[in-house]
């Protein structure tokens, strides 16, 4: 099977701060520069021997004088029978008088092996010397040479990690890490820096891993500032992904750190650091220890927050207020919570107003809730989120008139979002879309850059109701014809956007261009989300034209590169696969040294089956980048399915069990290799694992439940095999020819002879509809047909394998 895999341009890199640590923004980890200046012991005449020794581009030893020349001569006439004999060449001499230093040929010669490894020596003493000196350039051409001549130093991978590191190319400082782990899998440091940069990358769950191996290092003393760094930037990294009770466990260590702070070795500077950091002080123990529900340990924590001035007043009695219900007192509870409500307080945001329902549901008293709100509300007007808080709840009661006025009233002030999200929630229910489109509108206007998110979750929200997506659609033309015209650009777009979620293309497209007319300056983000819009529905000459037309927009320069990447696929996959090779080459020729770009060229090669190209091409991207991981192991995919399809399955699958090795919980490669272990009937218990595991983390993944299907139907379970190959047939992304075959393999072993029929006719029209059409296929299902199908001339292209 082939399958969708996505890529985009984008760019992650560490930050050099001035104190010589690497800051990470995202979860707030550091790491400590563990760059050592190393400066090369004696006299200049090392110096010399050290660039002698790796004399090329690095290195010029210095000029030989005429007079040592002599004296090496007459040195070589004199020397006593049996000694070692001095070697005939250059001499180095520092001063005119020096004695000459002079390389020795051994008495033993050196073997190939030794050779190679003082080679190795001398070029990473050569990459010293140039790091003491700051000349990281040359100190990296060194030490790459010294890996390249003993690929078994974990040091030399140190070294190129961490000038990699400095010269900020933090895929490269990844790559050299990764090889400083597998040689030395407790070096703590090293995988601190690796889940680092997982961080970065918004990959958590392997960030996690990484500091969970370090933590485990044998060679990590346990009550070390190192040790108590691994486990708060768990603590943090658990609480950042949703992990309560993981989180929970770090933060009680971190509260036994401020207890009894002599019973670990630590820098009084990092225990201050700790207690005075809002992420992991003691007030930020005390909420995880309450949202863990850890009595005890969280009143400790509170107390001790109390003690060391590190809680307010009003967040204090918050507390109380939780660890109190936690304790089956709700009644005290609600007298705690009064005094944070009645200091009106808005610390805690709109937990406290939860906090309260929690409190009077558990009294039997939630009847209560709507007019305590309300006398809350009258007392403290400005609290927004307090008056939030009563609408959304006046909308769940039905009462939407009071609500709407209360949403209105607090929205003139505050302009929040979460009030325009809250109307537009109350228009929703009603199905108001005149006022729907309006609040959207508005709220999209005011919108933060954080607050993306939670717009697009309302959208969705709308999608859903086909009906409301239609009285939108309408109340937006509406509103563009009225004079004068009262549709915003942003409305516009959000019609958009609305009939796009909801399969409207059509309509869409008309939006679109309408928020262009009404905003000509912002045209070409407009005609970008139109292609990509366009390029999901499989519309690939639109798409294309879209995007011509948005190259020509002067705004959209700096993009040129993801819109000539983009251009090149909806190309390729319109069949025009010589204008597809046009625009990639123009964009390699804007951004040379972009891998994606790079694999892009190779992966046209290979949708278009000019295999021998794409190998080339696949290849180079491999040795050109070694250190984009999600590349290479794209490219490493991309040729294993070709050898495949060439049919040299070994090689293919080879490949395969390569990446498994370096990554067994890779989902892809284990989808990839499973179905392919199942295709020729072998492994097939190990390849039901392999697959289930992909499954498990994308269970809407068509390609996976058709691998399932397929190994469930080779171990003879035939009836299991059924339900995941229909659910994949079914789908948008499913369905391909390949799908409808094995559903049709699987309803013949289960006697539905009529139903094997239909699917393998299914799958013969998706086939013969392909550009490329596998001819394999099509021969087993003529066969299993009793019918002599031919492609048809001109057919939809292949959607396979898109890159975007």
């Amino acid at each position: 099977m082939e399958h969708v895999r996505k890529w985009s341009l984008g760019l992650t890199a560490f930050r050099l701060r001035r104190d010589g640590g690497f800051h990470l923004f995202k979860f707030g980890l550091m790491i400590p520069c563990c760059v050592a200046l190393s400066v090369v012991s004696g006299n200049g005449l090392a110096d010399t021997f050290l660039k002698r020794a790796a004399a090329q581009e690095v290195a010029t030893p210095p000029p030989v004088s005429e007079e040592a020349t002599k004296k090496t001569a007459a040195s070589e006439e004199t020397q006593p029978a049996g000694s070692p004999k001095v070697t005939a060449g250059p001499v180095i001499q520092l001063q005119t008088l020096d004695e000459p230093a002079v390389p020795l040929t051994p008495k033993t010669p050196r073997t190939a092996a030794e050779e190679k490894q003082a080679e190795a020596l001398a070029w990473f003493m050569s990459g010293s010397l140039f790091e003491s000196r700051l000349e990281w350039k040359r100190a990296y051409t060194a030490y790459q040479r010294a890996a390249e001549l003993n690929p078994g130093s974990a040091e030399t991978y140190r070294k190129l990690m961490q000038i990699a590191l400095i010269q900020e190319q933090p895929a490269q400082a990844m790559s050299w890490a990764m090889k400083v782990v597998d040689l030395d899998p407790a070096d703590f440091e090293v995988l601190h820096t690796l889940a680092a940069g997982m961080a970065a990358q918004q990959k958590g769950a392997e960030a996690i891993k990484f500091l969970e191996q370090a933590a485990n290092s044998p060679t990590l003393d346990p009550l070390s500032n190192w040790a108590i760094r691994l486990q708060r930037d768990l603590a943090i990294l658990y609480l950042a992904t949703g992990d309560i009770p993981k989180a929970a466990d770090k933060y009680e260590l971190l509260l036994k750190v401020f207890k009894k702070p002599d019973e670990f070795k630590l820098d009084p500077r990092f225990r201050n650091e700790l207690m005075n950091d809002p992420r992991t002080g003691a007030e930020r123990v005390a909420q995880v220890l309450l949202d863990a529900e850890r009595v005890a340990p969280a009143r400790e924590a509170l107390e001790l927050a109390v003690k060391t001035g590190k809680a307010s007043r009003g967040n204090v009695n918050f507390y109380q207020a939780k660890l109190l219900l936690l304790e089956g007192k709700p009644a005290e509870a609600l007298v705690e919570l009064q005094k944070y409500i009645d200091a009106q307080r808005q610390s805690k945001g709109r937990e406290a107003y939860e906090l309260l329902s929690q409190i009077l549901s558990r009294s039997g008293l939630e009847g209560e809730l709507i007019d305590r709100l309300t006398a809350i509300a009258e007392k403290d007007q400005r609290n927004s989120t307090l008056q939030f808080f009563l609408a959304e709840k006046l909308t769940d009661r039905g009462d939407y008139e009071k609500a709407e006025k209360i949403y209105e009233a607090s929205l003139k002030g505050s302009r929040d979002l979460k009030g325009y999200l809250g109307l537009s929630r109350l228009y929703r229910k009603q199905k108001v879309a005149d006022k729907l489109l309006d609040t959207l509108g508005r709220g999209l206007s005011q919108a933060p850059p954080d607050g993306v998110d939670e717009i697009e979750a309302e959208f969705e929200s709308v999608a859903k109701d086909r009906e409301l997506v239609g009285l939108v659609i309408d109340a937006g033309r509406r509103q563009a014809s009225a004079e004068p015209r009262e549709l915003t650009f942003e409305e516009a777009y959000l019609v958009a956007k609305l009939a796009s979620q909801g399969e409207q293309i059509d309509a869409a497209i008309e939006f679109f261009r309408k928020a262009k007319e009404i905003a000509p300056d912002r045209g070409g983000i407009v005609l970008s989300d139109l292609a990509e819009m366009l390029l999901k529905a499989d519309r690939y000459a639109d798409a294309a034209q879209v995007l011509e037309e948005a190259l020509e927009e002067p705004a959209m320069a700096d993009r040129k590169p993801n819109l000539l990447f983009q251009l090149s696929q909806a190309r390729e996959m319109n069949g025009n696969t010589e204008g597809a090779l046009e625009a990639i080459d123009q964009a390699i020729r804007l951004i040379p040294q972009a891998a994606v770009l790079q694999f892009q060229k190779g992966w046209i090669y290979y949708h278009s089956r000019n295999f021998e190209k794409a190998i080339a091409q696949f290849e180079t991207v491999l040795r050109d980048f070694p250190g984009e991981t999600r590349i290479v192991r794209q490219c490493q995919f991309s040729l294993s399915n070709i050898y495949v399809m060439q049919g040299d399955i070994p090689r293919g699958e080879a490949i395969l069990e390569k990446v498994l090795e370096e990554d067994p919980e890779d989902i892809s490669v284990n989808n990839d290799l499973g179905y392919l272990y199942a295709d020729q009937g072998k492994n097939l218990e190990k390849a039901e694992k392999m697959i289930r595991k992909a499954v498990a983390a994308e269970p809407e993944n068509a390609a996976y439940l058709d691998s399932l299907g397929w190994v469930l139907f080779k171990l003879g379970k035939y009836e299991e095999a059924l339900s995941p190959l229909e659910k994949a047939a079914e789908m948008r992304t499913g369905g391909d020819g390949t799908i409808y075959e094995h559903l049709g393999d699987v309803y013949n072993k289960l006697g539905r002879a009529a139903d094997a029929q239909k699917a393998w006719a299914k799958a013969m029209e998706k086939s013969r509809a392909e550009r490329l059409p596998d001819e394999k296929l099509l021969k087993r299902l003529e066969e299993k047909l009793g019918t002599a199908a031919k492609p048809k001339e001109g057919g939809k292209p292949q959607a396979i394998e898109p890159t975007s």
